[in-house]
């Protein structure tokens, strides 16, 4: 695995590699790394090893002797120091870390102590065989590497020239003389029909285009649900080939990153508006892990050669509030960025999204853990170029710029118009203006329930100011609930979040059963005036704020000039430093702030989110995890806490004998003499230095692990590897165009036959994920086809609670607590209470 504080065998460094014997017999050697005192040693540096032999054989023996050497070209190699393995650590060893101090190699003297190797030791796997067997048999490029190009290989794109070449429309003549324009389909014609699917109308192709897809990509790694993405067109893209008078024009094609894994469909040469047929490559299921996981469309223009893939623009999905057996047909907007202040739309891209879940109390439940880090790692740079403008935008928000840091600040400033919102909730509560419409019969009655809940929490405060912490909680979670409340009624169906209730009914029996169809331009007129309406109120504001600063700065004008009237007195008589010249005066400056900037930037993001139920399911959890501790609180003796707190510190450290640990104690640490003192810092240094040394390790243990995984995944997956972010961290919330709509997903009833080909992967390519799991080889996680079903027959789907035994248990768990917590706390505190005296 590594070695610590090696030896210096040359003059400043030593440059180790590792020997390993079994029974005296060489069966391993590492590569060496140069000039490293605390190596650690990676697939590529040939870490692993793979030993079969009998048990009789491996305890005849005297065990794994690990011989630690400095590699030189031109002379001998000198010995560093080795380890000895007994054949029982060896035969009960399951992977753990292990470190040995190393001893004396032969040579050496018997008193010669220096460093330590740490190894890892198992029983191998079936996949450990076949892991090392694939290795050695080719060590440039995994099998799994070869297995994802070929999977993701994709058609399309063309060398200008041929652009200029090949017609792409043509003119034909009906037999009733009526000339009709046909469009060659692109990237190719329907294997199944090659004849008449070449050339086609615009409304053929149209047709075409909202068929069911024939070929699916399978892949990624999670196990909480399914999204199924199908790449329906592209509109209004800019031409970023030159010629366009000749033909030459934009070859179009979408990249998807989600999580641990992406695809990209087929290239549609010298096209603005491309539209992606049913037999292309277009349509990928996704396994989704965390439910706030978000899915990254870039749309590209395709370039050959070295040139880098340049990026049209790019949108940014939620799917956390899809729900299941619907089937999204969506348009968005793409844009260069969803992270800086100014951004212009490039086209549009329509999209078409169902999301299949077995179990929704699992989907709810696995955003309660902290996400995985994601990767995804490619071969080519211009890969990885792709794989970052889809995922983060154009710009780097990391690299130094003045257009990163005024965007960031613009973004922190417009938060203030938030206060208008404030304003309003504070009016509406203080005035009892009606806040909740409640449907009676035919007659609909608004009530203020928020003032009445504020009066109520008010009125109890004042009488017992021990619910301080219960209903601080709790005023947590109702403005929560308020806030969900109020983007539940916002007019654009596209901006609602799911309902706390549909949530909470998905917790209880793991399904919420919710269906919520969205007609095309559903509330397009209403939502556009609320739109409005909402960005005259922050003109309006911010026109009020220019107007009160303009009168502050004039008022400051004038003080100034009076102040100037009246003149300085000037008593200090020294002389005056003139300022220095600076060669860089801003960047040492500005980048930390920069920093600053960017961290405060996301943390206010990350707290929008929640608080206006973006992360719904978080929102959800923090709902509940409020009103928890809410109801908990209630039932703590506040004031006896308070009080007999008070009274043990009050008589411990203010009583009399406070003089005997004066006497004792503080006393002899104030006349210790300089011998003691320095002993006492001596055990603090090494009470210190342990502490340290165990965070060390730690530290160490981690960038070992990171090291040789990064490795791993380069050798399996492709060297370039981006990280994907998983909670929403963009500035700009992508919302699907009025013409968007969802409607229930009414599956075709399929016969036996192609049901059974379809669950065997007829027409789908599995491609698992990225995200590797264990210690040593990491495996990947491996599906079948059946996880991703398309039907009823030999799918086994996991069992719901039936509602009455879900209710029943919840409901037995809250009686119990409630009645546990009702009679037992206030009893345990009175019998305190009476045991101390109080």
């Amino acid at each position: 695995v590594s070695g610590t504080d090696l030896p210096v065998a040359d003059l400043k460094s030593s440059d180790p590699f590792v020997t390993c014997f079994l029974n005296g017999k060489e069966v391993h050697r590492t590569k060496h790394i140069s000039k490293d005192l605390n190596p650690v040693w990676t697939l590529k540096t040939h870490s692993l090893f793979l030993v079969t032999l009998p048990v009789k054989e491996l305890f005849g023996g005297d065990g794994l002797v690990c011989e630690v050497s400095d590699f030189d070209k031109l002379g001998d190699n000198e010995k560093l120091g080795a380890i000895s393995v007994s054949p029982k650590l060896l035969f009960e060893s399951k992977g753990e870390r292990l470190s040995f101090p190393l001893r004396p190699a032969d040579g050496q003297p018997k008193d010669y102590k220096q460093g330590s190797l740490a190894i890892r030791v198992r029983h191998a796997t079936a996949n450990d065989k076949t892991f090392m067997a694939q290795f050695l048999a080719s060590q440039k490029k995994s099998l799994q590497q070869q297995h994802l190009e070929k999977a993701t290989k994709t058609k399309g794109g063309k060398s200008s020239l041929e652009s200029v070449i090949n017609k792409t429309q043509k003119h034909e003549k009906l037999p009733n003389g009526t000339r009709i324009k046909l469009y060659r389909t692109r990237p190719s014609a329907d294997p199944q029909r090659a004849e008449t699917t070449q050339w086609l109308t615009k409304k053929q192709i149209e047709a075409e285009v909202l068929k069911e897809s024939t070929d699916w990509l399978d892949t990624g790694s999670g196990d909480a649900a399914r999204l199924f993405v199908e790449v329906l067109s592209c509109d209004g893209l800019p031409n970023l080939d030159t010629g366009g008078f000749l033909g030459n024009k934009t070859d179009a094609f979408v990249a998807c990153v989600y999580e641990d894994t992406w695809a990209k469909t087929d290239v549609i040469d010298d096209c603005l508006s491309p539209r992606w047929l049913p037999w292309s490559r277009r349509a990928f299921i996704f396994h989704t892990a965390h439910s706030s996981s978000q899915l990254f469309l870039g749309v590209f223009d395709f370039d050959t050669g070295l040139d880098d893939h340049d990026l049209i623009g790019r949108v940014s999905i939620d799917v956390s509030n899809f729900r299941p057996d619907m089937v999204y047909t969506l348009t968005y907007n793409i844009y260069p960025t969803s992270r800086m202040t100014d951004r212009v739309s490039m086209g549009q891209v329509t999209v078409r999204i169902r999301m299949e879940v077995d179990d929704e109390r699992k989907l709810l439940t696995s955003c309660i853990e902290p996400p995985k880090t994601m990767y995804v790692n490619v071969k080519k740079k211009k890969d990885f170029k792709v794989l970052q403008y889809s995922a983060v935008g154009k710009y780097d928000m990391d690299a130094y710029s003045m257009k990163v840091i005024t965007s960031y600040i613009d973004e922190l400033t417009t938060y203030q118009n938030l206060l208008m919102y404030l304003q309003d909730a504070v009016i509406a509560l203080l005035f009892w203006r009606p806040q909740f419409d409640l449907p009676v019969g035919d007659k609909v009655y608004k009530l203020p329930i928020h003032s009445v809940n504020a009066f109520l929490m008010g009125i109890f405060l004042v009488e017992r100011p021990q619910l301080i912490p219960s209903f601080f909680f709790a005023s947590i979670s109702w403005l929560l609930l308020a806030i969900m409340f109020y983007r539940r009624h916002n007019p654009n169906p596209w901006r609602r979040c799911k309902s706390f209730l549909e949530l909470f009914q998905a917790l209880i029996v793991g399904s919420s059963g919710k269906v919520v169809p969205i007609e095309s331009f559903q509330n397009a007129k209403e939502a556009a005036e609320y739109e409005n309406m909402l960005r005259q109120r922050i003109e309006d504001a911010e026109k009020m704020a220019l107007q009160a600063a303009e009168e502050a700065e004039e008022e400051a004008r004038l003080q100034a000039q009076e102040m100037e009237e009246i003149g300085e007195t000037d008593n200090d008589l020294s002389t005056k430093k003139g300022g220095g010249i600076s060669i860089d005066p801003f960047r040492p400056i500005l980048e930390p702030i920069q920093g600053y900037l960017a961290l405060a930037t996301r943390l206010v993001r990350y707290v929008r989110n929640i608080l206006l139920w973006e992360e719904c399911y978080i929102a959800f959890w923090v709902t509940i995890g409020c009103f928890v501790l809410s109801v908990v609180c209630l039932f703590v003796p506040w004031f006896f806490l308070i009080r007999w707190t008070s009274r043990i510190l009050v008589w411990t450290l203010l009583g009399p004998w406070m003089r005997l640990v004066d006497i004792h104690y503080y006393s002899k640490i104030e006349n210790m003499t300089p011998e003691e003192l320095q002993k006492a810092k001596e055990e603090a240094k090494i009470a210190r230095r342990l502490v340290t040394e165990a965070a060390v390790l730690e530290a160490r243990i981690e960038r070992e692990n990171a090291k040789k995984l990064k490795v791993l995944k380069q050798y399996l997956f492709g060297k370039f590897i981006m990280k994907v972010p998983v909670l929403k961290d963009d500035r700009w919330r992508d919302i699907p165009l009025p013409q968007s709509k969802a409607e229930p997903y009414n599956p075709k009833t399929l016969g036996l036959a192609e049901l059974a080909m379809k669950e065997a992967g007829y027409h789908r390519i599995r491609v698992p994920g990225q995200q590797l799991e264990g210690d040593m080889i990491p495996t990947i996680e491996s599906k079948t086809f059946t996880e991703a079903p398309v039907g009823q027959a030999t799918k086994e789907h996991a069992e719901a609670d039936s509602s009455a035994n879900a209710y029943v248990k919840i409901g037995g768990m809250v009686a119990g607590a409630g009645v546990i917590t009702w009679f037992g706390v206030p009893f345990v505190a009175s019998m305190a209470q009476s045991a101390l005296g109080g």
